[in-house]
């Protein structure tokens, strides 16, 4: 599948809906959105938004409930120049307001029931906010211009195509932009990675304010294939997510590996299950090794299983990795693989200088997938967004991931070893949280884990681990660690949990396991 070359995103689309009007883009319950409707319903609420004062530049927020009008104001904006940002309706009014009077939105595109959460919050003076599911509203749209808003050769490539609010460190969430050219390259790498053409459908799983569903919108709507959108309700019931997945026909799935082991725990995922699926993809966190060799054993046959990692902060997705029946035994993470076309890297150390091949450092990111730094956020941009300090003979960005790596010499793989900010320095040993999950997720017994440290008082810190092993007992899980790590490393508590709480994005809540040690009365 080639493609004509397009400057920005909302050509690219424009170029797919032209040649191909009557092919399906969207998959809902009522009926399939073709290209040539989405298109022209993406014109006509662009003009809408024109007329509530949208321009070039200014961002539009949306409530994104995976309808046909949301993704309209999606590709609404990017035919604007306008950068949008996805909301979670369900984020606290405190974490809404935040981010709102970061982006200082001109408009908000929402559906009656999530715009009600704007009632908390303090909309930037000016702003409208606008309810799509309105009768008024779709009868002013609908008597909008079909044809596309002028301007759209005034998108260039470094006009900022989204904003995607992730977590801070520091309490306050950060803004990650991405631009017109950084999503283009993405859409050649899902387009090439996973051969999509346009008998494809990709789940839309993921919720549209988590990174991950940049993989679902870009790679599916901009290379001529469907997206089959699945509902909150829909994901949360592993049962209805596997028949919805099946009833559209879904071809390629990406989640976060958590969903996936709901999904295997609740014996709803069986060998006859998505019949017409040729590759599941998974990324965001560690998959254990017990869940994974299950859904090998289920799909591996036919099915393409690949991790991916990539941060929010370049375009979703920066290496991938194909699994075989040798990954299954070892007891460390999956490889995070090659590097992707078109990125490069440096692995540093301490100091800034590169790591010897095969010892751990920081792994830093170059290439035209890195994004532009923090919307209005100079500082963090700073601190992140730096100089290649390899490289003193020409400005070149390089994005500092947090995330240390080694390189295996002989695969030319990258392998994750643990985050900057998870390491921790216990009884003298410096010791990544992440080796202890991995070895732990690597028991038969074992669905699911996680591994917090905590100094309660003054006192030394303690190791706690926390496993979902419905048949294990905590004292049998730590004998059968102590074959796998050195003493040092060896949880000081395990606790059995049914399950393990969740964050919005779907991935293990450490932060709410701290919390509950608190409410326990555990000092963390």
């Amino acid at each position: 599948m080639t493609h004509s070359r397009c400057n920005n995103l909302a050509e690219h689309f424009i170029s797919l809906a032209t040649a191909r009007p009557g092919a399906p883009a969207l998959r809902t319950d009522d009926a399939d959105i073709t290209y040539g409707q989405l298109d022209a319903l993406s014109n006509q609420v662009a003009h809408r938004l024109v007329g509530a004062g949208l321009r070039r530049g200014s961002v539009l927020a949306i409530f994104h409930d995976k309808s046909a009008w949301a993704y309209a104001g999606m590709l609404a904006a990017l035919k604007l120049g306008s950068p949008y940002v996805n909301l979670d309706s369900n984020s606290p009014p405190h974490r809404l307001q935040k981010i709102l009077d970061r982006c200082g939105p001109t408009a908000v595109w929402t559906s009656q029931d999530f715009g009600q959460r704007l009632d908390d919050v303090a909309l930037p003076a000016g702003t409208a906010c606008i309810a799509y599911d309105e009768a008024n509203t779709q009868a002013a749209v609908r008597r909008c211009p079909d044809d596309p808003p002028p301007g759209l050769d005034r998108i260039h490539g470094n006009t900022p195509a989204y904003i995607m609010f992730t977590s801070g460190s520091t309490g306050f969430p950060k803004g990650a932009t991405m631009t017109h050219a950084n999503v283009l390259n993405f859409v050649i790498w899902a387009r090439d990675t996973f051969d999509i053409t346009y008998e494809d459908v990709l789940t839309g799983a993921n919720p549209p304010y988590f990174d991950n569903s940049v993989f679902d919108v870009y790679g599916s709507l901009f290379n001529g294939a469907m997206l089959a959108p699945l509902t909150e309700e829909i994901v949360r019931q592993p049962m209805q997510l596997v028949r919805a997945a099946t009833a559209a026909g879904c071809t390629i799935w990406f989640s976060v590996p958590s969903l996936l082991v709901y999904v295997l725990r609740m014996r709803a995922l069986t060998a006859e299950s998505l019949p017409a699926l040729r590759a599941m993809s998974f990324g965001g966190e560690g998959f254990p090794k017990a869940q994974l060799r299950t859904l090998y054993g289920l799909l591996g046959h036919r099915v393409r299983l690949v991790n991916v990692y990539g941060p929010t902060e370049c375009t979703c997705i920066c290496s991938s990795y194909d699994v075989s029946p040798a990954d299954l035994v070892p007891d460390e993470l999956l490889p995070l693989g090659h590097i992707a076309p078109n990125f490069d890297y440096v692995i540093l150390d301490g100091n800034n200088n590169a790591t010897p091949t095969g010892e751990v450092g920081e792994l830093c990111l170059i290439g035209p997938n890195v994004g532009k730094g923090y919307w209005r956020d100079p500082q963090r941009t700073a601190g992140s967004f730096v100089q290649n300090p390899l490289n003193d003979a020409y400005p070149e960005t390089v994005y500092r991931t947090g995330d240390l790596v080694r390189l295996n010499p002989q695969t030319g793989h990258i392998h994750f070893c643990g985050r900057k900010d998870n390491q921790i320095k216990h009884m003298g040993y410096r010791i990544e949280l992440e080796e202890i999950e991995a070895a732990l997720g690597s028991l038969d017994a074992v669905d699911e884990c996680a591994v917090i440290y905590h100094r309660p008082d003054e006192r030394p810190g303690r190791i706690v681990a926390f496993a979902v092993a419905p048949t294990a007992a905590p004292d049998d899980l730590l004998d059968t660690l102590r074959e796998k790590l050195p003493t040092y490393m060896i949880p000081n508590e395990l606790q059995i949990e049914s399950v393990l709480p969740k964050n919005r994005n779907g991935k293990v809540n450490r932060l709410a396991l701290k919390e509950q040690r608190k409410q326990q009365g555990v000092a963390v």
